[in-house]
């Protein structure tokens, strides 16, 4: 073991943003993993170059991992090409478990009777597949996190209802357990979300598209930041992103969380030397 001390952590040269981005499809949490610097993206959607396509101009270095031991490479840091690189993203997990991580699964683990068998062949997880899938993706993303870098993970939003109908809560899309776990994770779990706005009230033909994110538990959204000086987060409730003004692109939010810690530290020398 190696002794160390929090307030290294923090600092500019050290610090690595472990952050979960949650969002629906369209939302553009893609383009956010753009902005991220040095990235390199491990792509898993649907559309041309999984789902890279919509920030081609960009310039971004990606990898499309099709099989469990691809995805493996990116998590334990065997892949030489991302090795280079400051941060690394998964985009999206929610297609990764739902491709060949679940082909992993129903491949390696044996059905226990012959309709689980008839399932199988056909794609489809039953039961403790979930668990098992669940599982098998947490102890990967254990890896990925330990990596001394920046690592986005983006998911699908999933919506959990009660007996009646009514939405209850909103997290990341994940098989079994990690669904929630998943959240526990990360140093940040963030959702993004758009709303539609008048840039001017009384005129409705100046409706607009805001994308902005929420960065704490409100009672309805798992998100959370451990960025935090004396219980009070260093980002606010809600953070705009607009690529346009540069506010709320992960440099943006980075600065900020970097700044805030930054004061933190002031201020405890301050009032120990008091």
């Amino acid at each position: 073991m190696e002794l160390r001390n929090t307030r290294d952590l923090v600092k500019p040269e050290n610090y690595n943003w472990k952050v979960l981005i949650v969002a629906p499809p369209g939302t553009g949490k893609t383009t956010w993993v753009s902005t991220a610097p040095d990235v390199a993206v491990a792509a898993c959607e649907p559309g041309e170059g999984s789902g890279t396509l919509s920030i081609a101009g960009a310039g971004v270095d990606f990898a499309e991992p099709k099989t469990f031991t691809d995805f493996r490479s990116i998590c334990y840091n065997t892949y030489a090409p991302f090795q280079k690189h400051r941060t690394v993203a998964l985009d999206s997990l929610s297609y990764m478990t739902k491709s060949f991580i679940k082909d992993h699964v129903l491949s390696t683990f044996p059905a226990k009777n012959s309709r689980e068998a008839l399932r199988r062949q056909a794609g489809v997880p039953i039961g403790f597949d979930y668990s098992d899938m669940s599982e098998v993706t947490r102890s990967l993303l254990t890896a990925l996190l330990s990596q001394k870098r920046h690592v986005i993970v983006t998911t699908l939003a999933k919506m959990e209802k009660d007996d009646n109908g009514n939405v209850v809560s909103i997290g990341p899309d994940l098989p079994g357990a990690l669904g929630t776990g998943a959240t526990a994770m990360f140093d940040s779990v963030l959702h993004l979300k758009v709303r539609k706005l008048l840039k001017d009230p009384r005129d409705p033909r100046s409706v607009y598209l805001q994308r902005y994110f929420i960065t704490q538990a409100d009672g309805m959204h798992l998100a959370k930041d451990r960025n935090t000086s004396l219980g009070k987060p260093f980002l606010n409730q809600e953070e705009i992103f607009d690529l346009g003004t540069g506010e709320g692109t992960f440099t943006y939010l980075l600065n900020k969380i970097l700044a805030g810690h930054s004061a933190a530290a002031s201020s405890a020398q301050t009032a120990l030397k008091g």
